[in-house]
């Protein structure tokens, strides 16, 4: 019979495709579990694996089945999710990847808390590589091309800029060519980060492959490092708006324009509680306003 319980059981197997592997993990004996499968075999009037020598494998049957079965459950976890908001109005957590834009975050998190202190934010900074799509509500992350998905927003797009101590010969210049800083000594974000992953292409457009002194992630770093001559950096011109320029100036680049895009995305399938639809909405507004001259 196909129910709830066979379901679960089968998906087990179709995924570990191995019954005594999927009875130890479900903690059921395998000829209960074999006779489960069995029964649902019957039920449905087709065989859902092949029997190659000793093992199983998942037939074009059971490849259907487990894809109907992955959606099935999947609006169950819905259900619950979506009965378990309904019950806890008041106690909302919304997990967000942060991958860009990490020095408004102070100021996006105090101004989103003002606004709605019961929901709780968990901020999380990993690889987007490294997480898979269910592990996340919303993710905020950078890239040379605006993001185009279905469930993705691009925030703002933002020049990038080069800071140079203002006694560098390049300083005179209103504009420079990306290739004018070839053979020179950079300060970056650390190797991984989304915005040095750009810069490093952009090098790479320009016929060059920039020369790191130094490795920072802070801004506030970047700019006393720079101010003592240890060597020039690329700046985002709106994300890392309002760092401290004196002693150092910012220049324009050209072949090719540097530039990055800010993204917004969110899960594609599942439930979206009202605290992630209402994070989601505020931080489009609020880079909005941050994008306007």
């Amino acid at each position: 019979m196909m129910d709830l319980h066979s379901l679960i059981y089968f998906k087990k197997v179709a995924e570990l495709q191995h019954l005594t592997r999927a009875a130890e993990e479900l903690r059921v004996a395998q000829p209960s579990l074999s006779r489960t499968i069995a029964a649902l075999e019957a039920d449905l009037g087709v065989k859902l694996f092949d029997r190659v020598g000793k093992g199983i494998v998942l037939n074009r049957n059971g490849a259907i089945l487990l894809r109907r079965t992955n959606n099935a459950l999947r609006e169950l976890e819905d259900a619950r999710r979506e009965l378990a908001d309904q019950e806890a109005e008041e106690n909302r957590t919304v997990t967000v990847s942060l991958f860009a834009a990490s020095k408004l975050l102070p100021q996006l998190i105090s101004a989103f808390k003002e606004e709605y202190p019961h929901i709780r934010l968990q901020i999380v900074q990993h690889d987007l590589r490294d997480q898979g799509e269910g592990e996340r509500d919303i993710a905020i992350f950078s890239s040379m091309q605006p993001a185009t998905g279905e469930n993705q927003r691009v925030l703002i797009g933002e020049e990038l800029l080069l800071a140079l101590p203002e006694d560098s010969p390049l300083a005179s210049r209103r504009e420079l060519l990306l290739s004018d800083t070839a053979g020179m000594e950079f300060i970056c974000l650390h190797k991984g980060k989304s915005l040095r992953t750009i810069t490093d292409l952009y090098c790479q457009m320009a016929g060059f492959s920039p020369k790191v002194v130094l490795e920072c992630d802070s801004p506030e770093t970047v700019r006393e490092l720079i101010c003592a001559g240890m060597g020039i950096s690329f700046v985002p011109s709106i994300t890392w708006h309002g760092m401290d320029t004196k002693n150092i100036v910012l220049r324009h680049l050209s072949c090719p324009v540097c530039k990055r895009y800010i993204n917004l995305s969110w899960r594609s399938k599942g439930y979206l509680s009202p605290a992630v639809i209402l994070f989601r909405d505020f931080v489009q507004d609020y880079f909005a306003v941050l994008g306007q001259p």
